[in-house]
């Protein structure tokens, strides 16, 4: 919740009470015969947001759209990387930096292929062609700050595998 990017389902002993305004992702994934799904979804608890919590949750979802969008036939994995900038440029918010989408299939979630949520000096990708039958794994997180993850005292308690 809030500015906890992923990766934390708080154990009995950790969890603590919503407030109203709270931002709160709640992910669902299941593994059926070898293949795996997630979903995600964000709300405001209470329904309401306003100025850059209301700028960064829409950003986010623009940005998801924006991408879907850009994933097709003969695309460039540099492409969804472009339009999730472009979408977090007009709500004057950043892509969250260290965040893979990868190609995925069969018993393997996070293949080498892979789209960048944010492209650094630091942190580049090798550009591929999207071609039919592709299955990605899209994440798309970000930021009313700087898009830098910073560490926590929360223990991490979701693993992928």
């Amino acid at each position: 919740m809030n500015e906890v990017i992923g990766n934390h389902s708080p154990c009995a002993d950790d969890s603590s009470k919503l407030k109203t305004e709270d931002v709160v992702k709640v992910e669902l994934g299941a593994h059926i015969d070898g293949y795996a799904s997630t979903c995600a979804h964000t709300i405001v608890i209470g329904g309401k947001a306003k100025g850059k919590q209301a700028d960064v949750v829409l950003a986010a979802y623009d940005a998801f759209i924006a991408a879907t969008r850009s994933i097709k036939v003969g695309g460039l994995n540099q492409d969804v990387t472009a339009k999730i900038q472009a979408v977090c440029t007009e709500y004057e918010v950043e892509p969250m930096q260290g965040v893979l989408s990868h190609k995925t299939k069969k018993h393997l979630i996070d293949g080498n292929e892979v789209i960048i949520n944010k492209e650094t000096p630091e942190q580049r990708v090798d550009d591929w062609e999207f071609v039919a039958g592709d299955v990605i794994h899209l994440d798309v997180y970000v930021s009313s700050g700087d898009g830098m993850g910073r560490e926590s005292e929360l223990r991490t308690t979701v693993y992928s595998r």
